[in-house]
């Protein structure tokens, strides 16, 4: 996925879940943060951060990316489901129907009888990707209701790791316990999860390489 131009800031402070304080061609402006995650290591006073500059909305500008520790990371949690659509494209796939409701609730795909739910993953600690990195009474929800529907769907719980410096996936238990409980109950149900390592970049981001999940 190609991105817009950037523009490198140094981040200052979060004023809330979806604006942050940055310091930009010589003074301090308001960004927009698409990511109601904690994101601590990320967004923290002096990092290195990378804005596009809007033409709408109440914010001039919106962080994209930040530097991490090993790697360029992408904080924008909606790009994950555009990631994955455009590399199930890439594999062939054909028949993709985006934003699917099945009983009260929403799911991101249905990829032939597949009942698909997408998280955008950024946290790392020590080579590990972790989700979630606050709680997330949304995404516990969501994968009791891939178990509910399995009878009709196979379900699929993917995760988009949109930074390359880890090695493997785990939930984040300590963050989360409900979210950490249902995920190894889906699991022990034997359903699949997938994670996928994404490469970084100042003017692309894509999917490059499928993490096999080991429990």
């Amino acid at each position: 996925m190609v991105l817009p131009p950037l523009i490198p800031a140094l981040f200052l402070k979060r004023i809330n879940r979806f604006v942050g304080e940055i310091f930009i061609k010589g003074g301090i402006e308001k960004a927009l943060i698409r990511n109601t995650g904690r994101l601590e290591e990320l967004l923290k006073f002096g990092n290195t951060v990378f804005v596009r500059e809007k033409s709408t909305g109440k914010y001039k500008y919106e962080i994209l990316l930040a530097r991490g520790e090993g790697s360029l990371v992408c904080i924008e949690s909606h790009y994950a489901t555009r990631l994955y659509e455009e590399f199930l494209k890439k594999k062939g796939v054909k028949s993709i129907k985006r934003e699917v409701k099945v009983g009260n609730h929403r799911f991101d795909f249905l990829v032939e009888n597949k009942l698909v739910e997408v998280k955008s993953v950024n946290l790392v600690k020590n080579g590990v990707a972790l989700f979630p990195d606050a709680p997330t009474g949304r995404g516990t929800s969501h994968v009791r209701e891939l178990i509910k529907h399995k009878d009709k769907y196979d379900p699929l719980l993917v995760f988009v790791v949109q930074r390359e410096d880890f090695e493997r996936f785990m939930p984040n238990c300590e963050r989360d316990a409900e979210f950490c409980k249902i995920f190894y109950e889906y699991v022990a149900k034997g359903f699949p999860v997938e994670v996928y390592k994404c490469k970084v970049g100042l003017k692309e981001i894509k999917i490059v390489e499928k993490i096999p999940f080991e429990i």
